[in-house]
């Protein structure tokens, strides 16, 4: 195995590089869409399936329908002939002739804000009473959890599973959240070029945001000053945006204040939107002389290790590579006892920030192309602040890659001058296969008061 050291080093600062449009999903990506759907669905037995939908869950109908409910509920329900129905709320069901397949819309008042005019319960079973629902096999309830042992129990509201047993038959009822986002076959953890243009612009814009952020930084700012660097071109934020000096959730608060930066404070900047997150965490300093009288083992203990397994990820993520594999060698290489992380290292992104994840212990999923992946683990060490390079890349094998290039040649520039400038600034070398989403993919200042240098390679 080569041996790497981390450095620090004077570097330029990445170019904000985010698109001045949003590249839309085109018809033909929503008609391959729903062929997949309809492929699994038949894989799975499922001669119709019922997906739920709230604002915070919204990806999986949003997947066909191309919208959310916003701040109601609703239902997406799609036979194996292709035929759908979408139930939609008081102030939702408007948007029913905008869904991108042709849906039949029906109101289901129920799905509507506290005491708005609405019907009892009632209303919806005889709702699903009357329209189509194919049960000629298996009827699969899409939710958004994958919880081992869930096959007969679901994460929906119980008034809908009770709606669906009593017209459909409790025998018929199956979870199948894992035909969407299952992360060895799930429909949606690929993507195709049309659709990695279109996310690609949430991925650059989080972290051309997380730039702004990190430059303005001053003694004296406040997290608000920060956080509103943070909000960018009116989008949805798909977490919770997080600009915080010194220790957080005081009063169990999430949210940027008046608080304004001290020198050596903890720094947290973290924004997300469709496409992908990014973050950075570290102290307000600006040099090795002021971090070590804030965290004198910091860089040694926790930001270097920390960077070297960033690198190791970058550099051993490959198409074709077992993901229980994957976790075992990277849990080897950056131990989860000594560094403290518990969650994957690393997952899906999408239209939510985290879809579902490949990389676990004994996972029999595959890394494929067309997946997009947040670099995505943190570590919790004792006595430091943590620390937080967050970033988003795609994987493509040739076929997708000469697809973009082909189809989104401004995409495909930008791709390439942040590989060169991974290369020619971090000494960070990325395979063929391993596209960069935005333009601070392994970017990371150690001090972060100073913005002429970064951590950077060296073999």
């Amino acid at each position: 195995m080569i041996t790497i050291k981390i450095t620090i080093k004077k570097t330029s600062i990445p170019t904000k590089d985010n698109p001045s449009f949003k590249i839309q999903l085109t018809d033909k990506t929503i008609k391959e869409r729903k062929e997949k759907i309809l492929i699994k669905m038949e894989e799975k037995g499922l001669s119709s399936i019922v997906v739920y939908a709230d604002k915070e869950h919204g990806s999986n109908f949003e997947y066909l329908v191309g919208f959310i409910p916003r701040f109601e509920e609703a239902l997406f329900i799609m036979n194996s002939d292709g035929t759908s129905t979408t139930i939609l709320g008081n102030e939702n069901f408007n948007k029913v002739g905008y869904s991108r397949i042709s849906t039949i819309g029906k109101k289901c008042t129920a799905f509507s804000l506290p005491n708005q005019p609405m019907e009892d319960l009632r209303e919806l079973r005889n709702i699903i009473k009357n329209i189509k629902i194919d049960t000629s096999d298996l009827v699969g309830i899409v939710g958004w959890k994958l919880i081992p042992g869930m096959e007969k129990q679901f994460d929906i509201p119980q008034f809908i599973v009770e709606s669906l047993s009593s017209e459909v038959g409790e025998d018929k009822l199956v979870n199948a959240t894992d035909l969407y986002i299952g992360p060895k076959n799930g429909a949606r953890i690929t993507n195709n070029a049309n659709e990695i243009a279109h996310y690609e612009y949430g991925a650059s814009l989080a972290s051309d945001a997380v730039l702004d952020a990190m430059n303005q930084l001053e003694i004296g700012k406040s997290e608000m000053e920060i956080g509103e660097l943070l909000t960018k071109n009116g989008q949805y934020n798909n977490v919770v945006t997080i600009a915080a000096f010194g220790d957080r959730f005081a009063k169990g608060n999430l949210y940027p204040t008046s608080k304004k930066l001290s020198k050596g404070d903890k720094v947290s900047l973290t924004v997300s939107y469709k496409g992908g997150l990014s973050s950075r965490a570290g102290y307000a300093v600006e040099n090795m002389e002021e971090m070590e009288k804030v965290d004198a083992e910091y860089l040694e203990k926790v930001v270097f290790p920390y960077y070297k397994a960033y690198h190791y990820w970058l550099t051993n993520i490959k198409i074709g590579k077992n993901a229980g594999d994957f976790y075992k060698d990277f849990e080897n290489y950056y131990p989860q006892e000594t560094y403290g992380w518990e969650l994957c290292p690393g997952h899906l992104t999408s239209d939510e920030e985290w879809l579902s994840s490949p990389f676990y212990k004994g996972s029999d999923a595959t890394v494929k192309s067309g997946m997009i992946l947040q670099v995505d683990f943190i570590p919790v060490q004792d006595g430091h602040h943590g620390v937080s390079a967050e970033s988003t890349v795609a994987l493509a094998d040739e076929a997708l890659r000469n697809t973009i290039k082909k189809e989104y040649p401004a995409l495909w520039e930008r791709i390439e001058k942040r590989r060169n400038y991974m290369k020619d600034e971090l000494n960070i070398q990325l395979s063929e296969e391993v596209l960069p989403l935005n333009s601070t993919v392994g970017y990371y200042r150690p001090f972060m008061l100073n913005n002429e240098h970064s951590l950077s390679i060296e073999y």
